[in-house]
């Protein structure tokens, strides 16, 4: 069971999982998706009756579910004290609020010894200044992760949550044309498929949390424990930043041409 799936990541990860042998179910907003061979269940994440709504429409497709992937995300960069009520509403709920209710209402349907996977991000573990609702959104998704692999210690059902760098998608350009972050570009943004690999290694192992690089982890917990730390990095990590989005950017345009 896959969210997000017509997404970049998502896409490609569902692609990985048919051709691994598995049964495919997804959710979209639309109820025909272009991805030959997976159930469609139609469903809006940002309308809980709806998520309660298609839960036992996927029961009925699939009554026991191995393995459940929360990969639908929505960023809008925002200041501050220039919030938007229903765009910050849109992001807490799908993703935030979403996850939880679809694993609270799939859970009694999820196999023993089986895995559900959260694909969170960087800013989980790394406050993102402009995207504050998005981060306290993930912040809140990874205390909800690292609490449910406890309760679900008696069933042998794993929880991992997955922490890319940025991913070279359509919503990474979105993110970037709303004033997203510089922090995405200080290392080159990676392809769906290499997350969407990260992602069936996180589904078929055992990891609690898995980044896309050792520095990645022990850099972040190291931000999150020793302030200063963060504070002194910031200069040089806008400059890396920087220099990074002008290469892709350059980049992006050799291509067009």
């Amino acid at each position: 069971m896959v969210t997000g799936a017509t997404g970049g990541i998502g896409r490609a990860l569902v692609q990985l999982m048919l051709g691994r042998g598995y049964r495919v179910i997804i959710l979209s907003r639309q109820s025909t998706v272009d991805i030959p061979g997976v159930t469609v269940v139609t469903c809006d994440l940002t309308d809980m009756d709806s998520i309660g709504a298609a839960a036992p429409l996927i029961t009925s497709h699939e009554p026991i579910i191995d393995v459940l992937v929360h990969c639908a995300g929505v960023i809008t960069p925002q200041p501050v004290g220039k919030l938007d009520s229903t765009t910050m509403a849109d992001q807490i709920t799908v993703d935030l609020t979403a996850p939880i209710e679809l694993t609270n209402a799939l859970l009694p349907a999820m196999r023993d010894g089986g895995h559900i996977v959260f694909v969170n991000s960087m800013a989980a573990v790394f406050p993102l200044a402009g995207s504050s609702v998005y981060t306290a959104a993930k912040f809140g998704l990874r205390g909800f992760a690292r609490a449910l692999e406890q309760e679900l210690r008696p069933r042998r059902i794993q929880v991992s949550s997955l922490y890319p760098a940025s991913v070279n998608t359509p919503m990474l350009s979105r993110e970037m044309s709303e004033g997203g972050s510089i922090y995405n570009f200080i290392d080159p943004p990676q392809e769906p498929d290499v997350t969407a690999r990260r992602i069936l290694e996180c589904c078929e192992g055992r990891s609690r949390e898995r980044f896309s690089s050792l520095f990645d982890k022990l850099f972040t917990h190291a931000c999150l424990t020793f302030m200063p730390l963060l504070n002194v990095s910031l200069p040089i990590m806008k400059i890396l930043g920087r220099r990074g989005y002008r290469a892709y950017m350059r980049r992006l345009s050799a291509r067009r041409h």
